[in-house]
């Protein structure tokens, strides 16, 4: 009985003569055999970006007889907008299928400069050659027309608007369903979905609270964007813990995930062993010989411009910058030739060098610094840690602080900007191409970032890179 219904479900599998996803994959249309057809399969699904990390646990399903009704895994990450950094997705073709359909893996993979999927079929045999395909936008447009998936503007978009549509097991918008007729086609043992990777990095400030939150140490945490973790804190020599408990921590892309440990001046009779914290710490290196030297010199300088006042146009701490002329990231507050760590050239507003700032210091003369740390993800010097003038001719806040005169607002990022649901920037509803014109209502805080929200009540970033105000 339970072999007769498996042979049911996989006809409704296999047998369809018209399937969009043999068209688009490469696969074929079989009958099934009942000798052929395995009892179950079971599912493991993959999160990984694109140097491997896992970004999720592995979720597991499994197709018998008896249970047909499956939902889909749900592979949406935070911090990654999957039309945006969705890179890839390999079906792992269960091994009793692997003959039936001539392949031992599927894979689509977004090539976005040729405006282009690629479709590849791994045969069984390792020495025959790969079954290649290029699906375009003019095949992704005959399924909307055909009202089989959602309509795009881009390549990544019809990409994702077709995972979306097909349910093979996997979901970025819930856990719909799972299709059988498109995930038969597959018979994946195995399904990874391949997000682009992202660098993130979060300070952990070690604060004095006996002199009102003195920073007296900084570290560094650096991974990706959704990797969990627990910092074990260390007491800066001298310092005592409050709390020496492991602190959990998940990295992000907009400096939500600093970290602070409390600290309290040690009692004279106690014996504090100063050593380097455990686990994910990365020590930012300097050129110089005596970087040594130069860290304990910057700290002690960091900690004086922290206890100090400053101005109120200077940024605050954890807020993002940007260069409008050419600048250089230093290794000290004291600007040397000799101890420049990076170059910044004059950019277009799209690409202008970005830098969260960490903390304050003030060069030999008073002048006041920026502690940064370098956000330019994808970039030779992302995550580089050191100083930056703090003079606003030459750097100012990423983010919109005020309204436009004309309560207008125009897309300048040539991939266009996300329209949200909610300020917190979730529950996409819409993408604005390059050049159009947005009526705004009002601007709102969130955190240490702005977001516009539209006259039709949708929220979109307040990043001076992706929007610029009309003010005439």
């Amino acid at each position: 009985m339970a072999k007769n219904q498996m042979r049911a479900i996989m006809a409704t599998c296999y047998i369809c003569l018209v399937s969009v996803i043999i068209f688009l994959i490469g696969g074929q249309s079989l009958n099934v055999r009942a000798d052929d057809t395995p009892t179950k399969i079971t599912t493991t699904v993959y999160v990984v970006d694109t140097k491997g990390n896992q970004l999720k646990a592995p979720a597991q399903f499994t197709i018998t007889a008896t249970n047909s009704t499956v939902d889909c895994v749900n592979v949406s990450v935070p911090g990654y907008e999957p039309v945006e950094t969705v890179r890839s997705i390999k079906f792992g073709v269960d091994p009793a299928f692997q003959a039936i359909l001539n392949a031992s893996s599927k894979a689509m993979t977004l090539d976005t400069p040729n405006n282009r999927v690629i479709a590849t079929l791994q045969p069984v045999n390792p020495n025959d050659s790969l079954q290649i395909t290029y699906i375009g936008m003019a095949e992704f447009q005959v399924l909307v027309d055909n009202k089989l998936m959602k309509p795009f503007n881009t390549i990544s978009e019809a990409f994702i608007n077709f995972l979306e549509a097909i349910k093979t097991g996997i979901s970025f918008e819930g856990t719909p369903p799972l299709s059988m007729q498109f995930y038969g086609q597959m018979a994946p043992s195995s399904i990874t979905v391949t997000y682009e990777y992202q660098p993130a990095s979060a300070t952990v400030n070690y604060v004095n609270d006996d002199a009102k939150g003195a920073i007296v140490k900084s570290d560094l945490i650096d991974g990706f964007v959704a990797k969990n973790g627990e910092y074990t804190p260390v007491a800066p020599n001298g310092y005592q813990l409050v709390d020496p408990k492991p602190i959990k921590y998940t990295l992000t892309s907009d400096d939500t995930d600093n970290l602070t440990v409390h600290v309290k001046p040690a009692s004279t009779t106690a014996s504090v062993t100063p050593s380097t914290p455990t686990g994910e710490i990365t020590t930012p290196k300097h050129d110089s010989s005596s970087a040594a030297t130069t860290l304990a010199a910057s700290e002690s300088t960091t900690q004086q411009a922290d206890t100090a006042s400053t101005p109120n146009n200077v940024a605050v701490k954890g807020a993002a910058v940007y260069a409008t002329k050419g600048i250089y990231l230093y290794q000290n507050s004291t600007f040397k030739n000799t101890q420049r760590l990076a170059k910044y050239p004059k950019a277009k507003r799209i690409s202008r060098p970005m830098f969260v700032v960490t903390g304050y210091a003030h060069s030999a003369k008073g002048t006041l610094r920026y502690k940064v740390r370098d956000v330019n993800h994808g970039s030779k010097t992302a995550g580089k840690v050191g100083y930056i003038t703090a003079n606003q001719k030459y750097v100012v806040p990423v983010y919109y602080k005020t309204m436009p005169k004309s309560r207008q607002l125009t897309v300048i990022n040539p991939k266009g900007v996300n329209a949200y649901k909610r300020v917190n920037l979730t529950g996409k509803v819409a993408n604005y191409k390059k050049g159009t014109p947005l009526v705004v209502k009002k601007i709102v805080k969130h955190r240490l970032t702005t977001r516009y929200q539209l006259s039709n009540g949708t929220y979109i970033t307040g990043n001076k890179k992706l929007v610029i105000q009309v003010n005439h």
